[in-house]
């Protein structure tokens, strides 16, 4: 079983109800990138933990989020 980021970002996202334009203001970056982001197949375990910290998640949830 493969880890897919952009799932796991959807999946975060939906489940607590954070939107891709207020994620984009938490981290201080475009709405465009956040859509990005949930495109990719995989990313580094730093984007992982802000994107946690900003949506107030377990990085071990979000990472089953994506299996």
């Amino acid at each position: 079983m493969k880890f897919d980021f952009g799932k796991a970002l959807k999946k975060a996202q939906i489940d607590t109800g954070v939107r891709s334009v207020d994620l984009a203001a938490k981290l201080g970056v475009h709405k465009q990138q956040v859509a990005r982001w949930r495109s990719l197949k995989d990313a580094r375990i730093g984007l992982c933990e802000k994107l946690c910290d900003a949506m107030g998640i377990d990085l071990i949830a979000f990472m089953r989020g994506g299996l």
